[in-house]
């Protein structure tokens, strides 16, 4: 058995995410799992469509076995989002590939790029007000490897990079070329489109179908008609200001990626904007990004605090799986060293450092419902287990 790990949104599932798949079993990969982002995610949006359907769309493209990237994580820094998704993938125990998508960067690059940030100051930077995305850009120019700098100033190859950091001492990577660019507001002249620019094609009813497999169309397809997509952050906008303008400024310090004062600056804007896009533009600068800014915004409506991120992962969830991804977990109950939880009846066997982790986890379930086109259930995780196809 060689299993190969990817780390994924799948917001939705496309197919260049497919094509993804498709190259892990070229390399030998006998059997896939992924890591998914759950209710909200690193741009600090929540996803387009529920993780359950994201899931099964994921399993029904090829991937075997998912597991949700906890949402201290999911909805983080690129440094903390790899760092816990390939905690996980390590404390599975049998994953012995990291399969990613970059723009540019291979393998080769990467081990470049991190004997030049080990001997680097990225904190310099960061005290200077950098994002941290440009504080490790810098950081690189300021050694004069001006080709690596410019791989880095790629998302996609950012992110790459910090789940290589992550994991370099304990699995083996493949790099694969992206299909489409980041961001790209154009599709190419084949079959792949960015995430991005399919999820606009959703909000807006727009064509879309030729970039996603017909199995991720019809559920997109089928939770539209149910009033479970598109979910937008806008569409609760007074729920997440409401939570904005009860805060304190020495509240909002606690969030995380709160630092330099910005508590005084994110402060002011809440009340002096009435929509969230309002609040951030008022707020955005070289040093605050859009991205930082949402997330925080995302952390402050799931109650997630700085006190809360900085721990290892604490229990393993299964959110789909097929008959692969059942011999996956046999194999994961010799080898696994954190609790696998299939169902709600097993989170009873946690501790109570991870029961407040998971906590966060559900909550985010309940609050991205208010987040759908149609006002949807409430405590979805405890009347939904793992989906097996």
């Amino acid at each position: 058995m060689k299993i190969t790990g990817i780390v994924s949104e799948f917001n939705p599932f496309h197919n260049g995410h497919k094509y993804l798949v498709e190259r892990a079993r070229e390399n030998g990969a006998t059997h896939v799992v992924t890591v998914m982002g759950g209710s909200f995610l690193q741009r600090g949006n929540c996803a387009v469509v529920g993780k359950y359907e994201r899931a099964k769309a994921a399993i029904l493209g090829g991937v075997d076995l998912v597991l949700e990237l906890p949402e201290i994580y999911a909805c983080a820094s690129a440094e903390r989002f790899a760092r816990g998704a390939v905690g996980v993938l390590e404390a599975c125990g049998c994953v012995d590939t990291i399969c990613c998508g970059a723009e540019y960067m291979n393998v080769s690059a990467q081990i470049r790029a991190i004997d030049i940030l080990e001997g680097a100051d990225v904190g310099e930077f960061l005290s200077k007000g950098y994002s941290y995305p440009h504080a490790v850009q810098a950081a690189v120019e300021k050694s004069g490897d001006e080709e690596i700098a410019a791989l880095l100033r790629s998302p996609n190859d950012l992110l790459a990079l910090e789940y290589f950091r992550a994991g370099k001492d304990d699995f083996s990577f493949l790099s694969v070329r992206r299909t489409a660019p980041h961001d790209s507001d154009t599709p190419d002249s084949g079959k792949y489109a960015s995430a991005s620019l399919i999820r606009k094609m959703i909000i807006s009813g727009g064509d879309y179908r030729e970039y996603v497999p017909e199995t991720t169309a019809q559920m997109i397809e089928r939770a539209k008609k149910e009033g479970a997509c598109p979910a937008r952050f806008e569409n609760n906008e007074r729920g997440v200001i409401s939570v904005l303008r009860r805060m304190t400024a020495q509240e909002l310090k606690r969030l995380p990626d709160v630092s330099e004062g910005l508590e005084n600056r994110l402060h002011r804007a809440i009340h002096e904007n009435d929509t969230l896009s309002g609040i951030i533009m008022a707020t955005k600068c070289k040093r605050y990004t859009h991205a930082r800014l949402s997330r925080i915004a995302a952390c402050a409506y799931l109650g997630i605090t700085a006190a809360d991120i900085d721990k290892p992962p604490q229990y393993i969830r299964v959110l789909a799986l097929n008959d692969r991804g059942a011999e996956i977990l046999k194999e994961m109950k010799k080898t696994a060293v954190l609790p696998v939880l299939t169902a709600a009846r097993s989170f009873g066997s946690l501790t109570k450092e991870a029961r407040k982790t998971l906590d966060i986890d559900l909550r985010a379930s309940d609050l991205f419902a208010l987040c759908t086109p149609k006002l949807m259930r409430c405590g979805e995780d405890f009347y939904r287990g793992a989906v097996k196809i």
